[in-house]
């Protein structure tokens, strides 16, 4: 089931022509969300950010796109989708026709936050091309084509993924979420600075982190050596949820303290 400016629709393929051309044609936004046992995550968080992204990407934001509003499009998706014993991915897309803004949704089933997956997760740099520090670097749109090369040189080379650096070689994040480092007691992550992606998620573990005493959390400009140093490695991301790094090069990591504090973050998210 899809929800296309409002109107819910079993494919795409029923929409207007015109949103169904300008989805294969024209640029647009894009907000993926997590819906747990029927329950919307972090909406405010993710209602701010599509809102800003909106504004900087210049597109007309309708008055009646009020954070209820946008929610009951989700709800829509979500309770002709419903299946309480399973997560779902929402993706929450804008596009431009003739000025105005429409909006696409779309759903599809994923692992809980609570399943881990314990396997062996290998990186490498990617130092083929670069993302350019600042903030502009946030929107997720900006760096995608980079992105995706990034992912054709890691399948080539056999890779889970890879970390992406920007101008000044320092870390920015991996292919597939907010990259953490571990070191003694102090958990590192690059700051907005860096050019990483704002994620909801990412906001939203960061508060939760600050708020307590185990970890302290430290956003800053990281160099990529810091990841030899380190005891143990993970990415977090709404699609994949919590991923443990076993090697980074010769380098190989640990799966423990981090695990622990996965499952404390997971427990209390409802």
């Amino acid at each position: 089931m899809i929800n296309c400016n409002g109107k819910l629709h079993t494919s795409i393929l029923e929409g207007p022509e015109d949103v169904i051309q300008s989805l294969h044609t024209s640029f647009s936004v894009e907000e993926y969300l997590r819906i747990k046992k029927g329950k919307l995550l972090f909406w405010e968080t993710h209602y701010f950010r599509i809102i800003a992204t909106l504004r900087r990407h210049r597109y007309f934001i309708p008055m009646k796109y009020t954070m209820s509003f946008l929610k009951d499009q989700i709800n829509s998706i979500v309770f002709e989708n419903l299946n309480e014993k399973e997560d779902e991915l929402i993706k929450f897309q804008f596009i431009k026709i003739k000025d105005e803004t429409f909006f696409i949704i779309s759903s599809k089933s994923i692992d809980s936050f609570e399943k881990q997956i314990f396997k062996t997760y290998s990186l490498d740099l990617y130092k083929e091309e670069f993302i350019l520090e600042g903030l502009f670097s946030n929107l997720s749109s900006v760096n995608s084509t980079i992105r995706e090369i990034a992912k054709s040189y890691a399948n080539e080379n056999g890779l889970d993924d890879c970390v992406l650096l920007n101008n000044q070689k320092k870390i920015v994040e991996t292919l597939y979420g907010t990259l953490y480092i571990l070191q003694e007691n102090k958990l590192m992550t690059s700051n907005l600075d860096s050019g990483c992606q704002d994620f909801a998620l990412r906001t939203i573990f960061n508060e939760w982190i600050s708020k307590s005493t185990r970890f302290n959390l430290v956003e800053q400009s990281i160099n990529p050596f810091e990841l030899q140093k380190s005891e143990e490695l993970m990415i977090i991301s709404l699609n994949q949820g919590f991923q443990f790094v076993t090697k980074y090069r010769k380098t190989t990591y640990a799966q423990k303290r981090l695990t622990q504090l996965s499952l404390d973050f997971t427990s209390q998210i409802n």
